[in-house]
């Protein structure tokens, strides 16, 4: 599946334990705003979507019109697209041999993009800041349709378990199936896709019961929430819906979600059921999720800095409806 949805969903396992902490600041000298950690990715396929993930956190800068915040996700870019060449080397790599030119050719012209969108960032450019952006998700499709196959017991026996081959699920004996994409988004809340395919929906749980819904297009492109409206109920696992609790969303101005709050009553484990008219023309399309527990800190979300995008949890599932 050529998306940028690829990346997310496996958020907490991203990055490899041990590899060293980077820093990624501006690249002629000038400080804007808190430099951005991360871990090199040590494999290509943690490497691409360290890319995607970047790629997405520079589209949600868009939309909050946080332009000069661009330089330092699209820094991240540009030290990964210099090394991941390298990665692509690997006997592991699941890049064909006769493919490692057309990757190195991608990654370094990928790279090459972070002078033109740290400029028009740096101006304030919205236009220029999403030509480019738009040219760097093209070439990223380049990289990531190397990235290998991973399957998965339909059935999820073993939880998020995957194989790098396809066979049989060793718990229940069903033939594994191909993991298209991920069922994470890039907040850690549970990904829930529209019937179509053509849009997708990230919900994500405070300890206090803040409930938190980001929009998403084809290739996880962020949705202005402000220009959708969504409605959802809670209830209680092991009960009836029709027990649940109405909860009211709504978006705040410069936010990239729609916001409410959840029942002081129900706590997870719970079921939500969302309602999302996405004023395109079309009906109100439901999206339903479950949460096991309340959505980890920043903290402890690998890609938890800056501009709420540490609102995650690794503990969630999604339903498509």
């Amino acid at each position: 599946m050529s998306s940028i949805k690829t990346f997310a969903v496996a958020c907490s396992a991203l990055l490899a334990a041990g590899a060293p902490l980077a820093k990624a600041q501006h690249g002629h000298g000038e400080e804007h705003g808190k430099p951005v950690e991360f871990k090199m990715p040590t494999t290509y396929k943690d490497a691409v979507k360290e890319i995607d993930y970047r790629l997405h956190a520079i589209d949600e800068l868009m939309q909050s019109k946080h332009l000069d915040q661009v330089h330092a996700q699209a820094d991240v870019i540009q030290k990964i697209g210099k090394v991941i060449g390298q990665l692509a080397l690997k006997p592991d790599s699941g890049v064909p041999k006769d493919a490692v030119k057309e990757v190195n050719l991608a990654a370094k012209d990928i790279a090459a993009k972070f002078d033109a969108i740290d400029k028009a960032g740096d101006a304030g450019d919205l236009a220029g800041t999403r030509k480019v952006y738009d040219e760097m998700v093209q070439i990223a499709e380049t990289l990531r349709k190397y990235v290998p196959k991973e399957y998965a017991c339909p059935m999820k026996c073993e939880g998020n378990q995957t194989y790098d081959k396809p066979g049989k699920c060793p718990k229940c004996g069903m033939n594994l199936v191909e993991v298209k994409g991920s069922d994470r988004g890039p907040h850690g809340g549970p990904l829930v896709s529209s019937g179509d395919g053509m849009r997708q929906v990230e919900a994500t749980l405070s300890a206090q019961g803040e409930l938190r819904v980001y929009l998403y297009g084809t290739n996880l492109k962020s949705v202005s929430a402000e220009s959708a409206t969504a409605e959802g109920k809670v209830w209680k696992q092991g009960s009836s819906e029709a027990a649940g609790k109405n909860v009211t969303l709504s978006a705040e101005p410069g936010k990239a979600f729609l916001t409410g709050q959840v029942d002081a009553s129900i706590k997870p484990p719970l079921n939500l059921k969302l309602n999302v008219d996405f004023k395109d023309g079309q009906k109100p399309q439901a999206f339903e999720f479950e949460f096991d527990e309340p959505t980890k800190p920043s903290s402890e979300n690998p890609h938890g800095e800056g501009h709420d995008m540490g609102h995650g949890s690794d503990e969630h599932k999604g339903h498509k409806p």
